[in-house]
């Protein structure tokens, strides 16, 4: 073989070969092996004459032009071709015609299919054009659906802003009735003894006789305070067992309208 065809690149059946690479690339699916010079030539000329056996001289002459070898020479470099074609599935690419060479059939050069293109291959165009087909459609969707959630959310947001108000000027109200009640509480006296928490005026005497009327060995302590100063109007509180009590109704008082 001249040297020509070995400095170029030559199509054989389903096989590309690269003289100068020193590569057989199978087309299908890309697949190659790395030869050597003698390696590439031995196959590219069983390829050539395929389905005829190619004698061991013929080979021995042709692929180690102007080199002196020996049939073990021969040997060793089909037994590479063989194992490199093994590593790719290829595992009858080359067959020994006993005592005399070697052959490559017609079939084995033939595509039948059984090494198709890998499919996470995609070609140029394909890379650029699916993120245009794919990504848009989700981005759009997304701000769809996060415009839907700005108006979905944004009138709960309020309804919850205006009950908070609501809550919180209702627990204003009736922490400052609380403490109106309460805020009297500056003094302890005693009716006969019994603990009463009062606002440090002189109890009346309707008063004090609720107290004592109604005292029990459960009551701990009592609260009475005024209501309306103008009628000397009293509510009247005991704590038995940690539970307020009222007794209001049973003070003789006048009757008095509580505004």
């Amino acid at each position: 073989m001249n040297d020509e065809v070995n400095d170029g690149c030559k199509r054989l059946g389903r096989f590309d070969v690269d003289f100068a690479r020193r590569t057989i690339t199978r087309i299908s699916d890309g697949a190659f092996i790395k030869a050597s010079r003698s390696e590439t030539l031995i196959f590219t000329l069983l390829a050539e004459s395929a389905n005829n056996t190619i004698y061991r001289e013929v080979l021995l002459a042709e692929c180690w032009q102007g080199k002196i070898v020996t049939n073990n020479s021969l040997t060793v470099a089909i037994k590479n071709l063989r194992t490199a074609f093994s590593k790719i599935g290829e595992n009858k690419i080359i067959t020994t015609e006993p005592k005399l060479g070697y052959c490559i059939r017609q079939s084995a050069l033939i595509d039948d299919g059984s090494h198709p293109p890998k499919s996470d291959e995609i070609s140029y165009e394909e890379k650029n054009t699916r993120p245009l087909i794919e990504v848009q459609p989700v981005v759009a969707k997304e701000k769809v659906e996060n415009s839907k959630k700005i108006k979905i959310l944004t009138p709960r947001i309020c309804n919850i802003n205006v009950f908070e108000i609501i809550v919180g000027i209702a627990f204003f109200f009736a922490t400052l009735t609380i403490c109106y009640r309460f805020l009297f509480f500056i003094d302890t006296t005693s009716v006969e003894g019994l603990p009463v928490i009062y606002n440090g005026a002189d109890l009346p005497k309707p008063v004090q006789n609720a107290i004592l009327q109604n005292d029990n060995s459960s009551i701990s302590r009592w609260y009475a305070f005024p209501i309306n100063k103008s009628c000397n109007y009293y509510q009247l509180f005991s704590v038995s067992n940690d539970h307020f009590i009222n007794y209001s109704p049973t003070i003789k008082q006048e009757i008095c309208s509580v505004k």
